[in-house]
């Protein structure tokens, strides 16, 4: 069986909506989301990175790593993949406090390398604005400090973004070698940076014959670097006791909806992947296909399954009583 995770929503929502009454984006409802997740028996969960609201920047906006600290010492057995965008903060600070987190959750930490999309968090934080593919760049000198600085025990680099002088951590991160990293990435060099270092590729939610083509794909750049990652995929589930309700649901939401984001790299692949009006969520969402019955969502993840993936993350609106379903009606059929 696949590992099942979940979006915390650190947005507010995943449906991209401003509408009141729709929004949560407070520590206290993480909390009880990720309670409950682990009590349903999921085994993962993602803290998506943003310093400001990329919906609207009036609105909340939870930050990651403190979230992920607390979670840590509040959680017993559920993963905690933190989001992280070099260019904001030091490969060696983020090596520290992931370790720190490791920890705190006895083996539980995990990051997800984000080469980041919206630009205007960079230009309001005065941090170097690069182009997309010296951000790949810049990712992949990011990671080489973070593990090395994990794996050895006086550490040095020096490349065109970042110089490191006979580091040294101690702690270090209770996962040996070090812990799990997730990256994803649409375009070629997020594929190859993926294929190059991830433990998991993540992809973002579409049809299958599409994933087929990208689990092939980056798992051939893999076996180039004698590598064999894994596999996850993000998704919006919409689940209803009949396909016509959980379509009329889809359409309920779709009403919610904010289409326009400002400030954005339009370079970024992901962003032109699917069609705006026609999907829910972020990354992929349900362009997956994972709308409709309790029955037709597991057997869609059966097809996934078959074709590579081993960590779905889901995202729900609302969280809680969407989750509360999904384990209730689709866990028992997986």
């Amino acid at each position: 069986m696949a590992r099942l995770g979940f979006w915390p929503p650190v947005y507010g929502n995943w449906i991209i909506s401003t509408e009141q009454g729709t929004r949560d984006a407070s520590f206290a409802y993480t909390k009880e989301a990720t309670l409950l997740a682990e009590r349903l028996g999921f085994d993962t969960m993602l803290i998506a990175e943003h310093f400001m609201n990329p919906v609207s920047p009036d609105l909340s906006q939870l930050d990651a790593w403190t979230t992920a600290s607390a979670l840590a010492a509040l959680t017993e057995s559920i993963e905690i993949i933190t989001a992280v965008k070099p260019g904001f903060r030091a490969p060696g600070v983020i090596a520290k406090m992931a370790s720190q987190i490791d920890h705190i959750s006895n083996g539980r930490m995990a990051i997800n390398l984000v080469s980041a999309w919206w630009l205007t968090e960079f230009e309001m934080l005065g941090a170097p604005v690069l182009a997309h593919d010296d951000r790949y760049a810049r990712s992949e000198e990011f990671l080489e400090v973070i593990v090395g600085s994990w794996t050895e025990q006086e550490f040095s680099f020096s490349g065109e973004y970042y110089e490191v002088k006979e580091a040294t951590l101690s702690p270090k991160p209770l996962q040996q070698p070090h812990p799990h990293i997730y990256i994803g990435g649409e375009s070629e060099q997020g594929r190859t940076l993926g294929a190059k270092m991830a433990d998991t590729f993540l992809i973002n939610g579409r049809p299958p014959e599409e994933i087929d083509e990208i689990v092939g794909h980056v798992r051939r750049l893999a076996h180039s670097y004698g590598r064999e990652p894994r596999f996850g995929m993000s998704a919006f589930v919409i689940c209803r006791d009949t396909e016509d309700e959980a379509k009329q649901e889809f359409q309920r939401l779709l009403e919610l909806r904010k289409l326009e984001l400002k400030g954005y790299d339009t370079e970024v692949v992901m962003l032109r992947s699917v069609s705006p009006g026609g999907a829910l969520g972020t990354n992929g969402g349900t362009a997956a296909g994972l709308v409709g019955t309790p029955e037709q969502i597991a057997e869609r993840m059966g097809r996934f399954e078959d074709l590579g993936i081993k960590t779905f993350l889901f995202q729900f609106h609302p969280v809680i009583e969407e989750m509360e379903r999904f384990g209730e009606q689709v866990m028992p059929l997986l």
